[in-house]
């Protein structure tokens, strides 16, 4: 991953398992809020608050309107008030790569608004903050790092992961992931994160619970999978994938520490 300074040119948009970067204008605004919600009822004597929680929301996604058959945004994201997957990847001067920062989660979407802006049709997908039945991803934080950029990958990986600087925790995590291609047909894969104690290749073990599982690996197939709260994490983390009947599979995954 490369350091220093970057702009919104290098963010690369990627909902339900399809990848809207050639369509989305802007993102945002990625927010981690905590101020405490007020619960207080019309009868209730004294203010009642929810204290430590924390509102995440991806903001909105807006983007030129395109509803070509397969891939365009306004054919697979105009109905609204649904849980979508949403990665944003946020490469450093340069295309997103491994390492480099990742906001996802699952939220909820709002609306769908088609609006004209100087002759050219636009939509706007604002977002409700994390979905209501994605309470697992609530100990994590929607930053991750990045382990595959949409790469298409046909082989087990060998080469060394990212290094989450924390020697070890404790506190689970999160991995989210998007199938955006594969080889075709009703064919099969396991996406999963491995971790490590010192990032060499033979010391790599899976990350228990960090699998997808056997999935048929098409575009469009996405997810969020937890591991407890309480689980070990190494320092080193990697992509790994097990081909089925798949001969190559393209996808984004990103793994978010507890």
């Amino acid at each position: 991953m490369a350091t220093g300074r970057t702009t919104s040119r290098w963010q690369r948009v990627f909902v339900d398992g399809y990848d809207f970067s050639g369509q989305a204008r802007k993102a945002g605004p990625l927010e981690i809020t905590r101020a405490p919600a007020d619960l207080t009822a019309l009868s209730d004597p004294v203010r009642g608050y929810y204290p430590n929680h924390s509102h995440v929301n991806v903001g909105a996604i807006n983007s030129v309107f395109d509803n070509t058959a397969t891939t365009g945004i306004h054919n697979l994201l105009a109905t609204a008030g649904v849980k979508r997957t949403v990665t944003i990847a946020q490469g450093i001067r340069a295309v997103p790569a491994l390492a480099d920062p990742v906001f996802a989660g699952q939220f909820t979407q709002g609306e769908y608004m088609a609006a004209d802006d100087g002759g050219g049709v636009v939509v706007n997908l604002p977002f409700h903050g994390w979905a209501e039945d994605a309470a697992s991803v609530l100990f994590a934080s929607p930053w991750g790092v990045l382990l595959n950029a949409n790469v298409a990958r046909t082989a087990v990986n060998s080469s060394t992961g990212v290094d989450l600087i924390d020697v070890s925790t404790a506190k689970g995590g999160v991995m989210v992931y998007h199938v955006t291609a594969s080889s075709g047909g009703a064919h099969t894969a396991t996406i999963k994160v491995q971790d490590s104690d010192t990032d060499v290749s033979l010391d790599y073990d899976d990350l228990v619970g960090a699998t997808t599982g056997v999935i048929t690996v098409t575009a469009g197939v996405n997810g969020l999978v937890a591991i407890s709260p309480t689980a070990t994490v190494r320092q080193f983390v990697r992509w790994q994938i097990v081909l089925g009947t798949a001969t190559s599979v393209t996808f984004v995954l990103s793994w978010h520490p507890g």
